[in-house]
């Protein structure tokens, strides 16, 4: 989910809505079909954005938010289990998982919050959001340890903590067919996205209407423009190999959720022999996802970014 795109739709709709409501799964355990860290927003018309997990319990949470909105509802927490058997709310699925999802009703009052992360995540920076009952809560220039925090006691007594601000950005080094290709399905996964290529005029550069920004910059230069930490990955598409190995001795140093590098194995090990005798500690390679991309036997540009997405998917949510 586009994060951006997300918080700016709630700070739209309520210029015209004096009430919406906020979804967020607070914590999920085994098969629930929402994970921690999904959201959704409802309007009094049952337009949404987001999602909570899809099907029919979703649904449901939508008509209980909208139910909330008209003043038929009042319970603000609702502790589901995906199971006949159980003493908590049987949510009416059978997948066996549990997940908590906090109702968060916002008005006008809340437009400075809104407007802060939107601030942040314009200026590329962290900050941390905060549910507590009947507050809604954002805290600029700090982070926490893990990306989300839940505490329980009591459908008054809870807090729910999330990193926000800093948005999972691909950073698509190559900005030829493959690149295109990257930057188009990584747009419609919600990332942020910065492609780089060094020459001014390649058509598919100006072709591409999918990347968020596009540098033009020597390849070795490209750290310049890439920020370290667990929300980048670095993925290395040049239409050349000196391209690549430029690229890589760029960014092997930094420290990213992710690094892959598109290549024959015989360009691989030449690539990664010329930069151990320019110097770099070979132990740096082992992190390097090359060739990248899950093998599903992909051949045109489209079926690559399919690939290269599909591990970042994988790396995304690995521990």
């Amino acid at each position: 989910m586009n994060e951006k795109s997300f918080w700016q739709f709630a700070a739209d709709s309520l210029k015209d809505n004096s009430e919406i409501v906020l979804i967020t799964v607070a914590d999920s355990y085994l098969s629930s079909p929402g994970k921690q860290g999904f959201k959704m927003f409802v309007l009094p018309d049952r337009t949404t954005k987001g999602t909570i997990g899809g099907g029919i319990m979703e649904k449901q949470l939508i008509d209980y938010a909208v139910d909330i909105l008209s003043g038929k509802e009042t319970k603000l927490v609702k502790r589901l289990q995906h199971s006949s058997k159980t003493e908590l709310e049987n949510s009416g699925l059978i997948c066996g998982g549990f997940q908590t999802i906090i109702f968060t009703v916002l008005s006008n009052k809340e437009l400075s919050v809104i407007n802060s992360i939107l601030s942040n995540i314009e200026k590329k920076q962290n900050g941390v959001f905060e549910l507590k009952h009947n507050s809604f809560n954002y805290y600029t220039d700090t982070s926490l340890k893990d990306d989300y925090e839940f505490n329980y006691e009591d459908d008054a007594n809870y807090y729910y903590k999330e990193n926000m601000g800093l948005m999972d950005t691909a950073y698509v080094i190559g900005g030829g067919h493959v690149g295109l290709a990257v930057c188009q399905v990584m747009k419609f996964l919600g990332f942020h996205v910065i492609v780089f290529d060094h020459r001014e005029d390649v058509f598919t550069m100006l072709q591409n209407v999918y990347a968020d920004e596009k540098i033009i910059i020597d390849y070795k230069d490209v750290n310049k423009h890439i920020n370290e930490g667990n929300k980048s990955y670095v993925i290395i598409v040049t239409p050349q190999h000196m391209g690549d190995k430029e690229a890589l001795g760029s960014v092997i140093n930094m420290n990213f959720k992710y690094i892959g590098m598109m290549g024959s194995k015989r360009k691989i090990k030449t690539i990664f022999n010329n930069l151990a005798k320019e110097g770099y500690d070979k132990k740096l390679f082992d992190r390097v996802h090359s060739p990248i991309g899950l093998e599903i036997e992909a051949e045109t540009p489209n079926e690559i970014a399919v690939s290269i997405a599909a591990e970042v998917i994988k790396i995304k949510h690995s521990e």
